[in-house]
């Protein structure tokens, strides 16, 4: 089996910014990623080690907190992400006026009818605003708050640009 391109794994947000995982449905889902070179979601993992008396070493394993950085992200009229990116940093809201669903989903196999896919909460927090001769950018940072779940998505709705998540529905 041939490596996976980047391009295989795509990260979406929720421009209706909806932010419960059971409101996935009525999520509409944009894409991330049109002037972006590199963008990994950075897990953040939390551990600690600790060597007792006997020599031996133990690790406490607190999980993750995973982010991501977007950036560039140059304001773009058109796109539907752009006017409540716009509004969270020019208003400078926080809290659950900040948040939205995340879909990310992993192409393995490009004839297959369905993909696998995760959908968090999280939480969208502009890093920035202004930038070069480029374009207006407004760099962002995406934190997981909140709740996610393993399902799938189907092929067509990616192929139209609609992406409909099932919450669980196995390994495709």
């Amino acid at each position: 089996m041939a490596k996976l391109n980047r391009e295989a794994l795509g990260h979406y947000l929720d421009t209706g910014f909806h932010t419960k995982v059971s409101e996935a449905a009525e999520a509409e889902f944009e894409i991330i990623g049109d002037d972006i070179e590199e963008m990994s979601v950075e897990l953040n993992s939390d551990t600690e080690q600790i060597k007792n008396i006997l020599g031996q070493t133990k690790t406490k394993d607190n999980g993750y907190t995973p982010s991501m950085d977007a950036d560039p992200f140059y304001a773009d009229p058109d796109k539907k992400l752009y006017p409540k990116l716009r509004d969270i940093a020019m208003n400078r809201l926080k809290g659950d006026d900040s948040k939205t669903l995340m879909l990310e989903v992993l192409v393995e196999d490009t004839a297959a009818e369905t993909h696998k896919a995760w959908l968090s909460e999280v939480m969208v927090k502009p890093q920035s605003y202004g930038g070069g001769t480029e374009g207006m950018n407004i760099p962002f940072n995406v934190s997981e708050d909140g709740e996610r779940v393993e399902g799938t998505v189907t092929a067509a709705s990616m192929k139209a640009g609609k992406p409909v998540f099932t919450v669980g529905a196995g390994d495709p």
